[in-house]
């Protein structure tokens, strides 16, 4: 298995920080809710690791795409 380092999805999510005053002014000018999209954004990289990793443990070891798989969900970190 290959992996993506710099490519760190869930631990890069939990660390931003709330955004900047003039990032929430335009998000919100814009009808988005930004600090509730990047929690949601959390979940579903958390539930991507989850169906990933249902996928991966099914795949048969000479399905082509078990490489790709695997390279996406050591991604997710």
């Amino acid at each position: 298995m290959t992996t993506v380092p710099s490519t760190t999805i869930i631990t890069n999510l939990k660390n931003a920080t709330a955004p900047t005053a003039n990032t929430l002014a335009d998000a919100t000018a814009a009808g988005l809710d930004m600090p509730g999209m990047l929690a949601l954004s959390l979940t579903k990289a958390y539930e991507l690791k989850v169906c990933l990793t249902l996928i991966v443990g099914k795949t048969d070891s000479a399905d082509p795409n078990l490489a790709t798989l695997d390279d996406v969900l050591a991604s997710l970190t």
